[in-house]
């Protein structure tokens, strides 16, 4: 499973995404859907069911890589072999055609249910009958396999479907990738040069490039259905992050216009997703030692890096010049590594790696203090809640 999820993943960085405009999810339900009507009877053939079981498979590779689902883990999970060559896959009587469609199409219906709830209003928690897509989409491929007569069989067809996939151009996706998304590759040579042992494995989402031409209210309002998306899964998923970039020559590079920008993006969160809204932040209430930043349920830390801050500093570029980021981080994907019970002592450890490394890591009493780091790590905390937002 592992090799054909980095086929699937180079396939898509290749060629682009295949099955646009639609989003992979519904790429896949159409897929089901069209090999239940083909292939559903007692007549189906099973020898040109193959290119459309496979396009399920790679659909279904291709959603999970967008949630950073790692589909070796997912199977070992689920208690299921994850090498396709395993001798219990393939029974020297493999289903019926029909009765294999049957299960894919019941096993496709929990990850259609779910990616609805993702993409709609409802508040997190709110519907007990969504399924993590971790297990659901496990459930879903072993369906897809069991259409094959023989592992040979099913990767023959994956090496034609690979071969074989046009390239399209992202413009054509009706639906914006917030996995692909710019302030994601921007913030990846942090990720590879960060001391945070934890930041290279991590799953990352993004909104909308930012539009010069658009105001930047405009601009956040632009990014709330993909960060309201990436809140409502950590329902039962996890993505570890959601980061914005903001352009450098449209706000200004010095350390005043970053503490503006930061005050303006929190502000606008807070009057959109939390509990206050439509309020701004009070000061008073944030500089409380029990405020925590909480958008629709979930609480965030908040990551700030930019390029004014020095190579001696933890939240250094790593030469990613023209943006201020701004990293969202949930607090379910911070407990998915760091249990309660060991949470202090691995925080600060990974702090000492940064010391070790020749960088500080100041830590400030408050949590809105630790946000925004000052430029050097002796300096008081940066009391950027105290501007006045330009909102």
């Amino acid at each position: 499973m592992a090799r054909i999820q980095e086929a699937v993943r180079r396939m898509v960085e290749d060629r682009g995404p295949y099955w646009a405009p639609d989003p992979p999810d519904a790429y896949l339900a159409e897929r089901v859907a069209a090999l239940r009507e083909a292939f559903g009877g007692a007549a189906a053939d099973r020898s040109t069911a193959g290119r459309h079981l496979a396009e399920v498979i790679v659909a279904a590779v291709a959603l999970a890589n967008g949630y950073g689902i790692p589909l070796q883990q997912a199977f070992n999970e689920a208690s299921w072999p994850a090498d396709l060559t395993e001798a219990s896959l393939w029974p020297k009587r493999p289903l019926p055609l029909p009765e294999a469609v049957a299960r894919l199409a019941a096993a496709a219906e929990p990850v259609r249910r779910t990616m609805a709830f993702h993409r709609s209003d409802a508040r997190q928690g709110s519907d007990p009958s969504v399924v993590a897509l971790r297990r659901a989409l496990p459930a879903l491929l072993r369906a897809a396999i069991a259409g094959f007569a023989s592992y040979e069989e099913l990767g023959e067809e994956l090496v034609r479907l690979l071969e074989s996939t046009p390239g399209r151009e992202r413009a054509a996706e009706a639906e914006f990738d917030p996995s692909r998304a710019e302030s994601v590759r921007l913030i990846r040579p942090i990720q590879t040069e960060t001391f945070c042992p934890f930041a290279q494995k991590s799953v990352l989402w993004g909104p909308p490039s930012y539009d010069e031409q658009r105001s930047f209210e405009d601009n956040m309002t632009a990014s709330l259905p993909p960060l309201r998306r990436f809140l409502r899964i950590l329902d039962r998923d996890v993505i570890d992050g959601f980061v914005y970039a903001f352009p450098t020559r449209v706000f200004g590079d010095t350390f005043d216009d970053l503490a503006q920008v930061f005050r303006d993006f929190v502000e606008f969160l807070h009057r959109n997703l939390t509990e206050a809204a439509p309020a701004g932040l009070d000061p008073a209430i944030a500089t409380d030692s029990r405020w925590y930043f909480v958008l629709e349920g979930e609480e965030c830390f908040i990551s700030v890096f930019a390029p004014c801050y020095p190579h001696d500093h933890s939240r250094y570029m790593n030469g990613v010049e023209g943006h201020f980021l701004f990293m969202l981080q949930p607090e379910a994907a911070i407990l998915r590594v760091l249990t309660k019970d060991d949470y202090h002592a691995r925080t600060e450890a990974i702090r000492r790696r940064f010391r070790d490394g020749f960088q500080r890591y100041p830590v400030a009493d408050l949590e809105i203090d630790r946000f925004l780091l000052p430029l050097r790590a002796d300096d008081p905390p940066v009391r950027w809640y105290e501007l006045d937002p330009t909102l």
